[in-house]
């Protein structure tokens, strides 16, 4: 077996991170829609209160997590 040179890391490890931020944004998109449907009808037996706070904590996932981890994983240019 050969060694994973350092080009081939670098690309595997941004191919993760890409990932992880999609799914950070997958994750909260489901967290709205399902704080939506409490809000809404009180779905799954859940009280409306938890629905605002599922809401509220799918909207920072979708909208602030990735955001910070992109900044947190940006890459220093080559010079």
């Amino acid at each position: 077996m050969t060694p994973i040179d350092d080009k081939a890391r670098a690309e595997m490890q941004a191919q993760y991170r890409f990932l992880v931020i999609n799914l950070c944004r997958i994750l909260g998109a489901i967290m709205l829609v399902v704080g939506l449907a409490v809000i809404a009808r009180e779905a799954f037996g859940i009280p409306k209160a938890a629905g605002y706070l599922l809401f509220a904590f799918g909207m920072l996932n979708f909208l602030l997590v990735p955001v910070f981890l992109s900044k947190k994983w940006k890459s220093k240019p080559d010079l």
